[in-house]
């Protein structure tokens, strides 16, 4: 199978259903999924926190994986350990049906190392531990960067190519991440992947995004334009993120075509 991406749109537009208003709480899909273990690794961070709130209000039983607690809910279970030890790991994601990764450091961190321990070698310990514990589902949170080589991309499908020269080594080990994922896609042991290629999140509590912009307006750093100013970015609303991986878990399935794509 070609490799392709999940976008919100085309969810909405392959599975008839429109995008709710998460903070409401209203339905994702037409009918509510049946009570679910699922497992948040990277929980603790801005996106993960967010995904648990969801989880948890569609009825989820939630396990988070993380280095660290960010937050208190007696209705989660942490687990804190290293993501590429598989002994740390495999309790976590041991009895439950799916698990969402969405943990990776900030690009902004320039951490050669940091990056590819992470997202490739971290990412391949979390496909392999899931296979052991009996996972079914894998939804990976990747980036829209890594079709992105510095040039305009307009009405961009699933279908573009991994970029050949990646802006920076950060996108690299995305790449990597993401081909190991939907590579491992594997209906026979009922074991199936997507990812989820967001770009520029954004929303309540954000750590990075939007602090960032505050502190370059206060040190009086946006009044420059440079370019002709018609460059244009994509910026997605955390629960339009947190909406995309649910409708890709809820869907996922040996019925539908979308294990080991985008």
């Amino acid at each position: 199978m070609a490799n392709r991406t999940i976008f919100g749109a085309e969810m909405e537009e392959a599975f008839g259903k429109p995008m709710r208003d998460q903070v409401t709480g209203s339905h994702l899909t037409e009918d509510s999924p049946k009570t679910k273990k699922c497992t948040v690794i990277g929980g603790s961070g801005f996106l993960g926190q967010h995904m648990v709130e969801q989880l948890l209000a569609r009825g989820y039983t939630v396990n988070v994986f993380d280095m660290r607690q960010g937050f208190d809910n007696p209705q989660v279970q942490f687990f804190l350990g290293d993501l590429c030890s598989q002994q740390d790991l495999y309790p976590a994601v041991k009895g439950v049906s799916t698990v969402f990764h969405c943990a990776s450091p900030p690009p902004s961190s320039n951490n050669k190392e940091v990056f590819y321990r992470v997202n490739y070698i971290g990412t391949k310990n979390v496909i392999e531990t899931c296979k052991e514990a009996g996972v079914q589902k894998l939804i990976l949170t990747s980036s829209a960067s890594v079709i992105f080589e510095g040039t305009d991309i307009k009405n961009g499908t699933e279908d573009l190519p991994y970029a050949t020269k990646p802006i920076d080594y950060y996108t690299e080990t995305k790449i990597l991440q993401e081909r190991e994922v939907l590579g491992a896609n594997d209906p026979e042991r009922n074991f199936l992947t997507t990812a989820i290629r967001p770009h520029g999140i954004f929303g309540p509590r954000d750590p990075q995004l939007v602090p960032i912009l505050i502190e370059a307006a206060r040190k009086g750093k946006m009044k420059f334009m440079i370019g002709n100013g018609e460059n244009l970015v994509d910026f997605t609303f955390v629960e339009n993120v947190v909406h995309g991986h649910i409708l890709a878990a809820e869907h996922l399935s040996q019925d539908m075509a979308l294990g080991g794509k985008l």
